[in-house]
């Protein structure tokens, strides 16, 4: 089966998506993107979406999107993504991954 990790960072992304969208929109709604997170990760995990590089400078760092946010992932040795960054579209994408690319 396969399968996908999660960074320290990106469960850290997920709390404040999760804190954000209880506060927001309420219980019903998170479940509901929760859900479609978790599919967008398995989806990626199962090569359902095409692979596609976020930039030249970086070409191991690979990007999806699910709704508002892009999610970021590097292949481990054994090709399971490494999910590092779950970040919304309105941030700075940029200066959020530097940090955990460094």
């Amino acid at each position: 089966m396969s399968s996908y990790k999660l960074s320290l960072d990106a469960e850290k992304d997920l709390q404040d998506i999760a804190h954000y969208t209880l506060n927001a929109w309420g219980k019903k709604i998170f479940q509901q993107y929760q859900s479609g997170l978790k599919k967008q990760f398995k989806a990626i995990a199962k090569k359902e979406v095409p692979r596609k590089t976020f930039s030249k400078q970086f070409p191991e760092l690979f990007v999806s999107k699910y709704r508002y946010h892009f999610i970021f992932y590097i292949l481990s040795t054994d090709q399971t993504p490494i999910i590092i960054g779950v970040i919304h579209e309105q941030r700075d994408i940029v200066s959020h991954l530097a940090e955990r690319l460094s």
